[in-house]
């Protein structure tokens, strides 16, 4: 990842898709647009909404979009990987609102986590009750497929 790009403010765990590849990153980026416009199903919030995936995190199936109609809002959504259109909740929406939102919910998980934020701090008060990553198993505890892999 660039270190000129915004996404590095997340920290390592991020790839952004904008920039150049990163070299622990083997993951089809044109993969992930498609597999967020299947997933998102009529009654989700976001369908119907322009997303732009910016970034993907490299340690579970976290996605990073910015709202096209709103360039300064943007959401982090947790993908299924299931190749179709999901119900109910899925993909969930981990955190939404202008950057500083983005940047502060990152915070706070890494902290709940135990490790270090990117910025070595984070919101006093912040009780993720939970929330934030998600187990590398899928809702009925069967393993989640894999996201497909760009070509070695």
């Amino acid at each position: 990842m660039k270190e000129t790009s915004v996404v590095a403010e997340l920290g390592d765990d991020w790839c952004d898709v904008t920039a150049d590849r990163a070299e622990d990153c083997d993951l089809d980026h044109l993969a992930l647009a498609a597999e967020l416009s299947t997933e998102v199903h009529p009654a989700h919030p976001f369908f119907g909404t322009a997303l732009e995936v910016i970034a993907h995190r490299l340690s579970n199936d976290d996605v990073l979009c910015r709202h096209r109609a709103t360039p300064s809002r943007y959401s982090i959504l947790h993908l299924t990987w299931s190749h179709r259109e999901e119900i109910g909740g899925c993909p969930t929406i981990d955190a939404d609102g202008e950057w500083r939102d983005i940047v502060a919910y990152e915070n706070a998980v890494d902290a709940a986590l135990g490790g270090s934020a990117p910025n070595g701090t984070a919101p006093k008060g912040t009780d993720l009750s939970g929330a934030g990553r998600k187990p590398e198993r899928g809702p009925t505890g069967q393993p989640r497929e894999e996201a497909p892999r760009r070509p070695s």
